[in-house]
């Protein structure tokens, strides 16, 4: 009798630890698309939306190493501009602590402009492979394909994201100071 019992108690950790379906890096996910995104309405009061659209895109080209391809859409009347970008994430150290590249993770970075406010929406997260692999399948621990330097690459994601757009609101919301000409 206790070996059974013993035997069925084993059976039920060992389900309970294989049952896990969820990734333990918490990401913002839409509840319509259920896509990784990253959504803010950020407060710049006494602000125009054309000062902020301009504040913005200084950062956007002081941000991205190359602007020109980053910046895919840049509309000052309506208050938009989009940027797709990459940047690139490693896996796990080896027992040399040598990290290897595993890839670029590619973004869409929506900014919406009126007076007082700015919107950004990240989303489109996905790994740069030869088709579009959405990153929502590495929060999938029971995919026959999931590995598990998935949950490295999530927290790479959200550490970078977080990067990102806290670089955004800091030049956004603090706005530098003009330089004084020189008057000849």
């Amino acid at each position: 009798m206790k070996k059974q019992l013993l035997t069925i108690l084993s059976l039920l950790i060992i389900n309970v630890a294989f049952c896990q379906t969820k990734s333990t890096v918490k990401l913002p996910i839409d509840e319509s698309t259920k896509l990784i995104t990253y959504t803010k309405v950020i407060d710049v009061p006494n602000q125009t939306k054309e000062v902020l659209f301009d504040r913005v895109l200084t950062w956007a080209k002081g941000y991205y190493k190359n602007p020109t391809d980053v910046l895919r859409e840049q509309n000052k009347e309506e208050g938009k501009i989009v940027c797709k970008a990459r940047y690139k994430i490693s896996n796990p150290t080896d027992k040399k602590g040598f990290a290897s590249d595993a890839g670029l993770i590619q973004y869409t970075l929506t900014l919406l402009f009126k007076d007082g406010k700015i919107k950004y929406v990240l989303s489109e997260i996905n790994w740069k492979q030869t088709s579009y692999y959405p990153c929502e399948k590495w929060m999938d621990t029971n995919s026959q394909y999931y590995k598990t330097e998935f949950e490295y690459y999530l927290e790479q994601l959200n550490s970078n994201t977080n990067e990102i757009l806290k670089s955004l609101e800091k030049e956004s919301t603090n706005p530098k100071t003009e330089k004084a000409k020189d008057n000849w």
